[in-house]
């Protein structure tokens, strides 16, 4: 009987899921929120059937009490979180809030089927983050000289980077910072940072010289991650600068010129680095080096394509055969045993939060709120596409978590606070909207 449920259960999964992409579409395109209240409590239902479903099986598979313990403080904290966000800002875009409760909900899933202690330790820097969140909109709203400290955030962003060039090495890069029995990834949080110093420079002045200067400084940041060797990290703020660039100016040539230099730079970077021609190489033929380099991406590979639509079930696969599974091949085991049509969707309630978040900076009048919302928007959307085309060897692997659902705390620390400024320019924007109804 046990056997049948847990089968059942790998379409359940995926038809749930499936549900929640159509309501987080549906909710896109329609404008009036009194119309979205249904969608709201259609989405709750399926987010809370996910995680008591995926806490219930791994209960069963594990015989392991604390499963249903940690079930129930996650489900006080999704409730929890959902109402105060609600009660706090409810303007808020509820969409988003959604959407990231959903992936959190995955994530913490996932993850306590790989490693229960991490997921815990997740979790705690969650909730921890969640209390950040809540006030940052408050912040944005009450403190208007955020778009004047420019320098303030270069500074501190390439400070922090800097730091970094002393820290600890991680598959061949410098990556984490670490402070007495803690370690940090401060690229996370400069990524936010160095959104903030584009915005803040081009909102003062957009002509040739202030473009130049603002060039030079965003380019010293991606040097200081290609030392690091942090390549991932290095193509998003690249990618970033150009979307941020056209966006201030909208000079196609000035991010025709960007694209130019940024495929001159790879090329003297692929010439430079071992690390980054190694990847180049496994990425394209995995199969030669399946016992050494490419065991990564081969296992990951035979993951997806084991998983076919609907998985082999939770607690069935082994994806625990991929190296840092929770890291940076989270895609890759969510495909093994919840299948293709559950991690597509989950790709699609992604690309679903970078449409709102366009759709915010679309709306954004003042253009420092608008650069924001835009250099925020596209980072969230790089890394999901650089660590979703890593593990279909779309792309070489670059070593970026998936925001929300891979296991790290820097990561799920640094999207609470990209979403929450995502969300607190939307609050101004409906209370522009509700100023100028009155």
């Amino acid at each position: 009987m046990q056997s049948v449920f847990i089968e059942l259960t790998k379409y359940i999964f995926a038809f749930l899921m499936a549900f929640y992409v159509l309501s987080a579409y549906r909710g896109a395109i329609i404008h009036k929120e009194e119309k979205r209240k249904g969608i709201y409590i259609q989405q709750y239902l399926l987010i809370f059937a996910i995680h008591f479903l995926g806490y219930y099986v791994l209960y069963i598979m594990k015989n392991d009490a604390r499963y249903i313990g940690f079930y129930f403080v996650q489900l006080i904290y999704l409730i929890v979180f959902i109402s105060f966000y609600y009660i706090l800002y409810p303007k808020a875009s509820r969409l988003l809030v959604n959407n990231m409760c959903m992936l959190m909900s995955v994530g913490f899933i996932m993850i306590a089927r790989l490693n229960y202690d991490k997921c815990v330790k997740q979790f705690v820097i969650a909730v921890l983050g969640t209390v950040i969140m809540f006030l940052v909109p408050w912040l944005i709203k009450s403190v208007k000289s955020f778009r004047n400290f420019g320098w303030i955030y270069c500074v501190a962003g390439l400070v922090l980077l800097c730091a970094v060039l002393l820290g600890n090495k991680v598959y061949g890069a410098n990556l984490t910072l670490s402070i007495g029995a803690f370690s940090v990834q401060p690229a996370e949080f400069v990524k936010i940072l160095y959104v903030m110093f584009v915005a803040s420079m081009f909102n003062k002045s957009t002509t040739f010289k202030q473009t130049c200067i603002v060039t030079v400084f965003a380019a010293l940041h991606v040097i200081i991650l290609v030392l690091s060797t942090d390549l991932g990290a290095a193509l998003i703020f690249f990618v970033v600068y150009i979307a941020m660039l056209y966006i201030a100016t909208r000079k196609l040539s000035y991010a025709g010129a960007g694209l130019l230099a940024g495929a001159g730079a790879s090329v003297i970077a692929y010439k430079l680095f071992s690390h980054v021609r190694a990847r180049v190489v496994v990425w394209r033929n995995p199969w030669e080096y399946i016992d050494t380099s490419g065991y990564q991406i081969c296992q990951s590979l035979f993951a997806i394509g084991m998983g076919s639509w609907f998985g082999y079930g939770l607690c069935q696969g082994m994806p625990d055969k991929i190296p840092v599974a929770e890291k940076d091949f989270m895609f890759s085991a969510i495909t093994e045993e919840f299948g293709l049509i559950f991690s597509i969707s989950l790709f699609l309630v992604c690309l679903n939060n970078l449409i709102l978040m366009m759709n915010i900076a679309s709306r954004c009048k003042t253009l420092f709120y608008r650069l924001v919302a835009v250099g925020l928007g596209v980072t969230y959307g790089v890394q999901v596409f650089l660590t979703v085309g890593g593990a279909i060897k779309f792309i070489p692997m670059t070593g970026v978590t998936l925001p929300f659902v891979s296991y790290g705390g820097s990561s799920i620390l640094s999207s609470l606070i990209m979403f929450a400024l995502i969300n607190g320019m939307y609050n101004m924007r409906q209370d522009e909207g509700d100023r100028k109804d009155g």
